[in-house]
């Protein structure tokens, strides 16, 4: 075999190696690479109280969420989130005579996106947003009206290109301006939550994602 026909097939072989490289990353990559455009997520979270506040004294139904977020550039996101939780009073001598209330959240965020791999990724969030709270008692209802601040994450596998579950948790302030001594303007106006969720994402892809 001469030396003309050695590095044809050498070149050949190279060029076989380096195309089936590229196209393995491109294949490993496709999500990342050509992120989708935006993302909506379906959430069902629980929220506890942590801290020193009334919201100790209520017992909270899991909430649901929906939120959708639009990637502005290819790692970092803008969304709008649309909550709604319930609370029970255990002690009304600390609440006042409430049977229930119900905790309304509209807001937005900046997140950042991390892929690490086809499947798996990472979102995290930090949002501002309004509050609305509308309280029932055994003879009235009424409400009133705050403001919430959150930093959540979210660990997400895809199961294919639109389709991802996702296990979250977060940390949300929430304030009010409810008149009340000044002994007790903490307790009733300042609460901090943990919160722990589930839920599924509809990804969209960009057109050549």
């Amino acid at each position: 075999m001469n030396l003309n026909t050695k590095l044809v097939i050498f070149l050949f072989l190279f060029t076989g190696i380096l195309s089936a490289q590229e196209e393995e990353k491109i294949n490993a990559n496709q999500y990342t690479e050509d992120p989708e455009t935006v993302f909506f997520n379906v959430e069902l979270f629980y929220p506890v109280s942590i801290g020193n506040s009334v919201y100790s004294e209520y017992d909270f139904d899991p909430g649901y969420a929906i939120d959708f977020n639009w990637f502005f550039k290819p790692e970092l996101t803008l969304g709008v989130r649309f909550a709604v939780h319930r609370g029970y009073p255990k002690n009304i001598s600390e609440t006042g005579n409430i049977d229930r209330g119900a905790f309304h959240l509209i807001g937005i965020d900046f997140g950042y996106y991390k892929a690490f791999n086809r499947k798996w990724n990472l979102s995290s969030r930090l949002g501002i947003g309004l509050n609305s709270a509308v309280y029932v008692a055994p003879e009235d209802k009424f409400s009133e009206e705050g403001g919430k601040v959150w930093v959540h994450a979210e660990i997400a596998h895809r199961l294919d290109k639109t389709i991802a579950f996702f296990f979250k948790t977060g940390i949300d302030h929430d304030f009010w301006d409810i008149e009340t001594s000044d002994a007790k303007n903490s307790y009733f106006n300042n609460h901090f939550l943990l919160n722990a969720g589930i839920g599924f994402r509809i990804n969209l892809q960009n057109p050549g994602g």
